[in-house]
C-alpha cells in the first residue's frame, strides 16, 4: 500500500503534530489485527512521519470498503484499486475506520471480547486534538468511551497502566476501566532505515459517564453565581487517587541523588524561562533560595501520579463526585519520562495554579474564591492518609513555582495576553517563602540511629495485596530495601509465631506488622547475605527468602523476546533449577518465569507451597510481558501450576507453557525438570553435522509409541524398538508427536505442552536414551511437529492471561472449525517466537534429526475448511496467510541455520509452490515435502481390481510429470490406516494371496519410485486389521510365514536402497530416473531405471500389478552383459510363488524400448523385479 495514499489526509488532521511541515510518510509493518465484516476490512496500520526532526509514528485504522459509504465523504482517504493490472480492476475506497459505523463492533471485540451483536451504536467525540474517542452504546445500556491514540510510542502509556491499576484496585474517583488494545509495529528511522521493533497501547475504554461537567466550567460558574465549589471534596478525590496509586504500584525513597536530579529540572525551567521572560532574572536570589530550602528538607516517597492535573482534566459526575481523566502526563513530555515515579505533591501544585488561572480568567473580582477554594482544596487533600502537604511547605512551594515558571514560558510564547496570570502567581509565591528557614543543616537532619529507626513506610492497603499475592510487583515490598540509612526486609510468613533476620554478623527480631508479613530493620547501607529464622509453635526453620533475588530474566531477553528473536527461549522462560553461591552457604531452588501480559497478577503454585500460591506471587518484569520468581528449596521432580488473576477478573490455574515435565495424563500440573542426562551419541551427531539427509538414505519407520506394544515405556522402547528398526534396516524412525497432549484419541496433535515430552512412557531424561539409543545404532529420529494449532483446554494454552495470548484474536482466524481447537497468532512476535524456539528446542535438547511440521496446509490459507463469510482476505486481498508463511520460513531458516544435517518435512496437501525451495528463493524453506498426491493415486490405482487396472494406469505415471517439482517423501502413513480405510493389506483385492501379493509389490514400488520413503508400523509385515491406537499391532501374524516374508521383503529392500546410491541419491532430478516402458497399461506392467548423482550405479525397476505373470516379457536396458536379479518380490522367501530369473539374467544385442540392449524377463504375478549390472 502506497503511504503517499494518505499524506493530504494525514496533514489536515487535528492531531497530526507537525503543524510546520508536510508530512512525509513511509508505512510500518504491523501486527494489529481487527476483525472484519463481509462488507468491509479493517486494517490497523502505523504511519511513520519522516519529516519530522525525530521520526513521529501514528496510528491510523483503515476501513476499506467496496462501495462507497454516505455520509463518511470527511473521513474518505483515497480511492485505489484493488488489482490495478487486472483488466476490469474494482475500485476500493479507503476510510479512516474510527468514523466507519461497523467499526466500534470490531473495537469493541479486540478490547474486551464483546460480540459484534453487543454493539448498538456508537459516535466519534469531535473536540480532541491528539487523540480520538468514540462513544459506544452497547445491547445492554452501557456505554463506554474508547480512547485511540494517535500518536503512538512504544512503552506503556500511563492513561493505561494507571486508570487500570486504580479501576483494579475499586478507586471512586475515575471512571471504571473497560480493556485496552496493544500491538506491535517495526518503527522507522528519519533517513527510512527499519528502527527496534516496538509495542505500546494503541487504545483504552473506559465507562462513559453521562451527564457531566468539567471543573473549570463548575469554578468559573462559582465564581459567578457564588455557589460552593466544593473544592474540599475534589481534595478527597485526588487524595484518594494518591493513596491508591502509592498502595497497588510501585513507590521509592527520594534519595539525594534523586532530589538533585529534580532539583535540577528545577533550575532548568527558571533559566528557559529567563529566556522567554526577562524580567524573572531579578528574581533569581529569591528562587535559588526556595528551590535550595526545597531541596534540604524531608521528602516524600516517590511514586505514579496524574502528571498533568488541571480543572480541565476532572469532571464532576451526577451522583458520583469529582472524576479524574487523561493520566497520559504533560503531552509534550516523552512516554518514558511521564511513567516514571514523581511526586504526588506535584499534582497539587498543578490544581492549585489551575485555582490562580480560573480565578484570574473569571469576569468578577476572584482573589477570596481563590483563597477559598486552595485552602478548602488543602484541607480535603490532607484528610485522607497520604503526606500533608502542610508538612513540606519548601517543596510545595517550589513545585507550584516551577509549574508557574512553565507557565510563564508558554504564555509569554503562545498568548501574551495571559503572561500577567503566572507572573503574579511568582510573585506571590516569592514573597511566600521569603519566611523559609533554609539555615537547617541537611546532614544533621538526616542522620538515623539505627536503634529508633522505622522501616520503610507501606500504606495498609499495599501490605494487604501483596499478603494475599494480589500485587503485580511483591519484590518492592518484600525482601532487603535501603530507607534512611537502614535496610527494611520484610517478609511473608502466614502463621509463624516468630520471625528472626539471620546475618553473618548476628540475627534481629522481626516485628509482625499485617496479616503474615513480618518487618526487621537492619543497619545499612549495605544490603547483607540473609536468612529467615521462622518459628511455628514449637518448630523452627531457617529458610530463604524468594524476594531477595535479582530477575532470572533479563532486559535483554524482553527486548529478544518482544522483537520474537529469542531463539534461546526455552532457557530462560518456565521452571529452571539454579544454584547460586552466598555468603550463609549456597541456595539451590527453582526460577519460575511465564510470559503473561495481560495478567494483573501471578503466583506459583504447588508441591513447594503445599498448593498455597499466596506465599509466592511473582513481579511483573514491566513491559516485556513476563512474570519471574526465584523460589528457595523448590526442586526437580515437584509439581506447579500457574494461578493467573486474569484480565477478565478471575483467577485461572495454568500449566507452564514452556514446562519441560508434566504429569501423567489425565492430570494436567506441570513437572520442574532438571536433566542429568549423559549423551553417546557424539559420533552420530558429528557425522550429521558433516552430511546432507536430503541426498542420503531415508527410508522412514512411522511410530506411534502408545501402541507399538502397549505398555512399554522409552526405556523398554531403547531395546525392543531399536532391536526391531535396526533389524528391518530403516534409517530412520518418525514419532507420531510425543510433545504432551491430555486426550490419547487425538494421536498427540492435540498439544498442551510444547516444551515436554509425554509422560505417560517416562522422564525427559529417559525420552533421551531412547533416542541415544537410536542414533548409536545408526538410526535418525524424526518427529511429528503441530504448530498449526492447540486444543482449548482451559488450563492450557487458551486465553492464557484471560485474552487471547497464543490464539488469534479475530475470530474469522483463530479457530479451525474442523478440529474444534485454536490457531496460533503467527503476527505475534512472542507467539511466533514461542514456536519457533520449540522446534529448536527438539533439535537441540533432544538430538532430534528431523521434524515433521503436521497440518501445513491449514496454516497456508485463511479460507482453509472456511465457507463464504467465515473468512477474510490478507492485506493484498488474498486467501495467503501471509503471517503463516513468514513463520515457516522463519523457522525453517533458522533450524537449518543452528542445526546442519537435519531435515525439515512439510505435510502439505495442496499444489502451494516452492515448498522446498530456499527461504532466499522465496520458498517456505522445507527440506522435504509429503507427496500425497502419489499416495492418494497409488492407493486409489491399488484397490482396483487387476483386470481393471488398465484403465486406471494413468494413476500410476502422472506422478512422474511432478516427481521433481519439489523434495518428495512418499508416504503410507498412519492416516491412510484407520477410521474404517483398511490397514494397507486389506486395501488390496483378491484373496488371502493376492492381498499379501499386493503389498509386497506395493512397498517394492514405493522404495524404487523417486523420493524417500515412509511407512506405517505394522504395515511392514501387512497387518490385517486397520490400526487401532488403543491396542498393540498384531505381532501373531509374524509367526504366519507369509507375514514374516513381508517383513523379510522390506528388510531385504531397505539393504539393497542402502547399497545402491541409484535408489537415492538423485532422487529430486531428472538425472536419477529415466522411463524404460510407462505405457504398457495391458499388461499393467511399469519399467524405469535409477541412476546415481555419480553415475556408477543403475538399478533397473520392472512392476507388474497384474494378476497373472508375463513370461518372454521384453524390455530395454541401457547395456549389455549379465545382470542381476536384486530383488524378486514373488520369491518364496518373501512368501510368494517362486515364478523369477533364477538371480541373473544376460542382456541381448536386440534393440528394445528406444535402447540397443534388451532382456526377456519371466515376471512374476503382482510383483516387482530389480536387475542391476553384474560386476563379475
Amino acid at each position: 500500500m502506497n503511504p503517499d495514499l494518505f499524506t493530504a489526509y494525514v496533514a489536515g488532521r487535528r492531531w497530526f503534530m507537525g503543524k510546520d511541515h508536510t508530512p512525509r510518510l513511509a508505512l510500518a509493518e504491523t501486527d494489529i489485527r481487527l476483525a472484519s465484516t463481509s462488507d468491509v476490512d479493517f486494517a490497523v496500520i502505523v504511519l511513520a512521519d519522516l519529516a519530522s526532526p525525530t521520526t513521529t509514528h501514528y496510528q491510523l485504522p483503515i476501513a476499506i470498503r467496496r462501495r462507497p459509504l454516505p455520509g463518511l465523504e470527511d473521513a474518505l482517504i483515497a480511492e485505489v484499486l484493488d488489482d490495478p493490472t487486472a483488466t476490469n480492476p474494482a475500485p476500493r475506497y479507503l476510510y479512516d475506520a474510527v468514523y466507519d459505523p461497523d467499526f466500534a463492533p470490531a473495537l469493541m471485540a479486540a478490547l474486551i471480547g464483546a460480540p459484534s451483536a453487543a454493539v448498538r451504536e456508537s459516535r466519534v467525540v469531535s473536540a480532541e486534538q491528539s487523540n480520538t474517542s468514540l462513544i459506544i452504546t452497547l445491547e445492554d445500556d452501557e456505554r463506554v468511551i474508547v480512547k485511540i491514540f494517535r500518536v503512538v510510542t512504544a512503552g506503556e502509556n500511563p492513561d493505561v497502566v494507571v486508570t487500570g491499576a486504580l479501576g483494579g484496585a475499586g478507586c471512586s474517583s475515575v471512571p471504571e476501566p473497560k480493556g485496552y488494545l496493544a500491538g506491535g509495529w517495526q518503527t522507522i528511522a528519519p533517513d527510512g532505515s527499519p528502527g527496534p521493533r516496538a509495542t505500546g497501547h494503541l487504545a483504552v475504554a473506559q465507562e462513559f459517564l453521562p451527564g457531566v461537567t468539567d471543573a473549570w466550567s463548575q469554578a468559573l460558574e462559582s465564581i459567578a453565581t457564588g455557589q460552593d465549589f466544593a473544592a474540599e471534596s475534589l481534595g478527597r478525590a485526588c487524595a484518594d487517587v494518591h493513596r491508591v496509586l502509592g498502595e497497588v504500584m510501585p513507590t521509592k525513597s527520594a534519595t539525594p541523588e534523586i532530589r538533585e536530579q529534580i532539583a535540577a529540572t528545577w533550575h532548568e525551567r527558571y533559566e528557559a524561562a529567563c529566556q522567554a521572560v526577562p524580567e524573572l532574572a531579578a528574581h533569581a536570589d529569591e528562587v535559588e533560595a526556595l528551590f535550595a530550602a526545597a531541596a534540604a528538607r524531608p521528602w516524600p516517597r516517590l511514586q505514579r501520579v496524574h502528571g498533568d492535573l488541571h480543572l480541565g482534566q476532572v469532571l464532576k459526575a451526577p451522583e458520583r463526585g469529582w472524576m479524574l481523566l487523561d493520566f497520559e502526563g504533560e503531552p509534550l513530555r516523552p512516554l518514558a519520562e511521564r511513567s516514571e515515579l514523581d511526586l504526588p505533591l506535584r499534582d497539587v501544585a498543578g490544581m492549585l495554579r489551575s485555582f490562580d488561572y480560573a480565578a484570574a480568567s473569571a469576569d468578577a473580582p476572584a482573589e477570596q474564591w481563590r483563597q477559598s477554594a486552595r485552602e478548602a482544596f488543602l484541607t480535603g487533600y490532607r484528610a485522607a492518609d497520604v503526606p500533608d502537604p502542610s508538612d513540606y511547605p519548601e517543596l510545595l512551594a517550589a513545585l507550584e513555582l516551577d509549574k508557574a515558571l512553565y507557565e510563564a514560558r508558554y504564555e509569554a510564547q503562545n498568548r501574551p495576553d495571559w503572561l500577567a496570570i503566572p507572573l503574579a502567581g511568582i510573585t506571590q509565591l516569592l514573597a511566600a517563602a521569603a519566611s523559609f528557614n533554609t539555615a537547617t543543616d541537611p546532614d544533621k537532619r538526616w542522620e538515623t540511629n539505627i536503634m529508633n529507626a522505622e522501616p520503610a513506610p507501606v500504606a495498609h492497603d499495599y501490605l494487604s495485596a501483596v499478603a494475599r499475592g494480589l500485587h503485580h510487583d511483591p519484590h518492592s515490598i518484600l525482601g532487603a530495601h535501603e530507607h534512611d540509612g537502614a535496610i527494611t526486609i520484610r517478609t511473608l510468613r502466614h502463621l509463624a509465631s516468630a520471625v528472626e533476620i539471620v546475618t553473618a554478623d548476628g540475627s534481629y527480631p522481626a516485628r509482625h506488622e499485617h496479616d503474615g508479613i513480618w518487618v526487621a530493620v537492619l543497619p545499612g547501607p549495605d544490603v547483607p547475605d540473609y536468612r529467615v529464622r521462622v518459628s511455628y509453635g514449637n518448630e523452627t526453620h531457617t529458610l530463604d527468602d524468594p524476594y531477595r533475588f535479582w530477575p532470572t530474566f533479563g532486559e535483554l531477553d524482553g527486548h529478544l523476546l518482544a522483537a520474537g528473536r529469542h531463539e534461546d527461549l526455552w532457557r530462560v522462560l518456565g521452571a529452571h533449577v539454579r544454584h547460586f553461591p552466598s555468603v550463609l552457604g549456597d541456595v539451590s531452588g527453582v526460577s519460575f518465569t511465564v510470559w503473561a501480559p495481560s495478567a494483573r497478577a501471578v503466583r506459583v503454585k504447588g508441591d513447594m507451597n503445599n498448593w498455597d500460591g499466596t506465599q509466592h506471587a511473582m513481579r511483573s518484569l514491566g513491559s516485556s510481558g513476563v512474570w519471574e520468581l526465584f523460589i528457595p528449596g523448590a526442586s526437580a521432580g515437584q509439581c506447579y501450576k500457574f494461578e493467573i488473576w486474569s484480565a477478565d477478573g478471575g483467577w485461572h490455574e495454568k500449566a507452564d507453557p514452556m514446562a519441560r515435565g508434566t504429569q501423567i495424563p489425565p492430570a494436567t500440573a506441570s513437572v520442574v525438570v532438571d536433566s542429568a542426562y549423559e549423551w553417546g551419541d557424539q559420533d552420530w551427531l558429528a557425522k550429521r553435522n558433516e552430511s546432507d539427509p536430503h541426498t542420503g538414505p531415508m527410508s522412514i519407520y512411522e511410530v506411534h509409541l502408545g501402541s507399538w506394544r502397549a505398555g512399554l515405556s522409552y526405556r523398554a522402547l531403547a531395546h525392543e524398538l531399536v532391536e526391531y528398526v535396526s533389524s528391518l534396516g530403516f534409517t530412520h524412525v518418525e514419532f507420531m508427536p510425543v510433545a504432551e497432549h491430555p486426550f490419547g484419541g487425538s494421536w498427540g496433535y492435540q498439544v498442551t505442552s510444547y516444551y515436554a515430552p509425554t509422560s505417560r512412557f517416562g522422564s525427559p531424561d529417559d525420552f533421551k536414551y531412547l533416542i541415544d539409543q537410536l542414533h548409536q545404532a545408526g538410526i535418525g529420529v524424526i518427529m511429528d511437529w503441530v504448530p498449526a494449532h492447540f486444543p482449548k483446554d482451559a488450563w492450557a494454552l487458551a486465553r492464557f492471561d484471560g485474552t487471547p495470548l497464543y490464539e488469534d484474536p479475530n475470530p474469522l482466524r483463530g479457530e479451525h472449525p474442523d478440529w474444534g481447537t485454536l490457531v496460533f497468532n503467527f503476527g505475534r512476535n512472542e507467539v511466533r517466537n514461542f514456536l519457533v524456539a520449540n522446534a529448536l528446542y527438539w533439535l537441540e535438547e533432544f538430538h532430534i534429526d528431523g521434524l515433521r511440521v503436521d497440518a501445513v496446509a491449514s496454516m497456508l490459507y485463511l479460507d482453509y475448511s472456511r465457507n463464504d463469510g467465515q473468512w477474510q482476505p490478507n492485506i493484498y486481498g488474498g486467501r495467503e496467510n501471509l503471517e503463516a508463511i513468514q513463520f515457516l520460513q522463519e523457522a525453517n531458516a533458522t533450524a537449518y541455520r543452528r542445526n546442519p544435517g537435519i531435515v525439515m518435512i512439510a505435510e502439505e496437501s495442496t499444489a502451494w509452490p516452492g515448498v522446498t525451495e530456499p527461504t532466499d528463493a522465496g520458498g517456505l524453506g522445507f527440506g522435504l515435502k509429503w507427496n500425497m498426491g502419489w499416495m492418494n493415486d497409488t492407493l486409489r490405482y491399488l484397490a482396483e481390481a487387476p483386470i481393471n487396472r488398465r484403465y486406471h494406469h494413468g494413476m500410476l505415471t502422472f506422478s512422474l510429470v511432478y516427481a521433481f517439482s519439489e523434495q518428495f517423501i512418499l508416504p503410507i502413513s498412519h492416516d491412510e490406516v484407520v477410521h474404517g480405510k483398511g490397514s494397507l493389506k486389506r486395501k488390496m483385492p483378491g484373496d488371502w494371496w493376492q492381498q499379501l501379493a499386493g503389498v509386497r509389490v506395493a512397498l517394492a514400488y514405493q522404495w524404487s519410485h523417486p523420493g524417500k520413503q515412509l511407512l506405517f508400523m505394522g504395515q511392514e509385515f501387512a497387518q490385517d486389521a486397520e490400526w487401532n491406537e488403543a491396542q498393540s499391532l498384531d505381532w501373531w501374524l509374524l509367526d504366519n510365514p507369509t507375514h514374516a516374508g513381508v517383513a523379510e521383503l522390506v528388510r531385504t529392500m531397505n539393504e539393497l536402497y542402502v547399497q545402491y546410491p541409484a535408489l537415492y541419491s538423485e532422487d529430486f532430478s531428472h538425472r536419477g530416473f529415466e522411463w524404460i516402458q510407462a505405457d504398457d497399461a495391458d499388461h499393467n506392467v511399469l519399467s524405469f531405471l535409477r541412476r546415481s548423482s555419480d553415475g556408477e550405479d543403475v538399478v533397473v525397476c520392472v512392476i507388474n500389478f497384474a494378476g497373472s505373470p508375463h513370461e518372454n516379457y521384453r524390455i530395454g536396458l541401457p547395456q549389455g552383459g549379465d545382470w542381476l536379479e536384486l530383488l524378486n518380490t514373488d520369491s518364496e522367501l518373501y512368501g510368494g510363488s517362486g515364478v523369477g530369473n533364477l538371480g541373473r539374467v544376460s542382456a541381448e544385442d536386440i534393440p528394445w524400448d528406444g535402447r540397443e540392449h534388451s532382456v526377456r524377463l519371466r515376471i512374476p504375478p503382482l510383483g516387482a523385479l530389480w536387475l542391476a549390472p553384474a560386476k563379475d
